[in-house]
């Protein structure tokens, strides 16, 4: 029982930084950059993964999976928030270091599908919006952290 509560606290979070991320794009106008995209994907997964076990009574191996499958996107998402925020930080000229993201976001499948969802117009240069003084990438790394976290907990946790 408490397992499932610690997975649907996954799928909540996710589907929060998602709303508040389309709050911002569509109230406020203020479009995301490639990474802030990546981002998204990476918490439409998790959340994805949390909603088997929420959905389903999982026994202990469908829930070890699930959070393996947690931690691994979790991970990719923290690095990738990390990644967006790292040059607000260390002010160096990155934009020529690296590959182009962009190129790769308009690659991905759910573009064609959701393309509002996940369109990537918008610069990384700053954050633009931040709540309590921390930026949106800063936001999702940390809530990335804790899905890991979270994730191992309710693995053990029956």
């Amino acid at each position: 029982m408490i397992a499932r509560l610690i997975y649907l606290s996954v799928l909540l979070a996710s589907a929060l930084l998602l709303g508040l991320g389309m709050y911002y794009q569509y109230a406020l106008h203020l479009h995301p950059c490639a990474p802030q995209v990546l981002v998204r994907y990476a918490l439409v997964l998790t959340a994805l993964f949390a909603l088997v076990p929420v959905a389903i009574n999982a026994g202990k191996l469908v829930r070890v999976a699930t959070s393996v499958c947690i931690g691994v996107v979790s991970l990719v998402g923290a690095l990738l928030a990390a990644n967006q925020s790292w040059p607000r930080h260390v002010p160096v000229n990155f934009a020529a270091i690296g590959v182009n993201i962009d190129s790769a976001v308009r690659s991905l499948p759910l573009g064609d599908v959701l393309p509002r969802f996940f369109l990537a117009s918008g610069a990384c240069d700053k954050a633009r919006w931040t709540i309590v003084g921390i930026a949106a990438s800063e936001w999702a790394f940390a809530a990335f952290l804790l899905f890991i976290v979270a994730g191992f907990i309710a693995a053990r946790r029956g």
